[in-house]
């Protein structure tokens, strides 16, 4: 009888051990912060937010709203923090926003997302207006001798729309506009490199390219405005076909958007958005 006893008061124990180890309390919770905004800034946060949850095990969702619905969600507590293309003072002026909600919040930079304009070398030309770029890639201009270059047909490519790359959303918000449309004859490309290929092997051909993405093989970096793209031109402002991205937070203390913000800032944030872009310096 007591062997009995025995034999069941250790199968309850046992059984006890496992179901407590299988409870959801005692598993490790998987944490998970919410953030929306910017439809081109999107892509620099996936990037971020994969290696942060390789790092730590936090997910971070993503919603590619824009920033005037991001601010609506962020005030309404239903994200933790907005990532945005334009800092809350400048959005607070454009939107109208209440001062007494959003007078303590802030925006830290994150990183810079340069674009480039890349011509075949025999085409002549160094230098494009604003204006002149964007009738470019609209196809009103078919010869590069109207821009003062050489007799060659102009050839516009641009990534194949199928990618959804963040860089044609920046390059349309810049001439274009989001809703406005690119030249439909352009050649398509499957990637930056296969861009750049492509410009390098025909006369006549251009196209935009992230600035981390060009190879010199490529061909030639065109000024805009008279400006080039050197860093220190794009960290002044002064090259307009960049921008600054942030992360727009309450005045709320929060210990896990605190900790994905110092990742961020690290080392090993940097490297995370040195794949695609270049890191705010400080």
């Amino acid at each position: 009888m007591m062997r009995i006893q025995c034999f069941f008061m250790t199968a309850l124990f046992l059984l006890g051990t496992v179901l407590i180890a299988g409870t959801p309390a005692a598993a490790e919770e998987v944490k998970v912060l919410k953030s929306a905004g910017c439809k081109t800034e999107y892509f620099l946060m996936k990037d971020l937010a994969d290696s942060y949850a390789a790092k730590t095990g936090t997910r971070i969702q993503l919603g590619n709203t824009g920033n005037k619905k991001a601010m609506n969600l962020l005030m309404d507590h239903r994200i933790n923090f907005a990532f945005t293309c334009k800092t809350i003072d400048q959005l607070a002026r454009k939107l109208k926003l209440d001062p007494k909600i959003v007078g303590t919040w802030k925006s830290v930079p994150v990183a810079i997302d340069p674009i480039v304009i890349v011509a075949n070398r025999d085409n002549g030309v160094e230098n494009l207006s604003r204006a002149q770029l964007t009738e470019l890639f609209q196809g009103k201009i078919r010869n590069w001798k109207e821009l003062g270059g050489n007799d060659l047909a102009v050839i516009t490519a641009y990534m194949n729309p199928a990618l959804e790359s963040g860089v044609t959303l920046l390059f349309k918000e810049f001439t274009v506009g989001i809703d406005g449309k690119l030249d439909e004859s352009a050649h398509l490309g499957d990637g930056p490199s296969n861009l750049g290929h492509y410009i390098s092997l025909h006369p006549g051909a251009v196209t935009f390219m992230g600035l981390n993405s060009y190879d010199e093989n490529d061909g030639v970096i065109l000024s805009i405005d008279g400006v080039a793209p050197s860093r220190e031109n794009i960290f002044s402002g002064a090259y307009n076909l960049a921008a600054t991205y942030y992360l727009t937070l309450t005045g709320e203390e929060n210990r896990e958007v605190s900790d994905f913000i110092n990742f961020v800032q690290s080392e090993e944030g940097a490297k995370a958005i040195k794949v695609n872009f270049i890191p705010y310096a400080q």
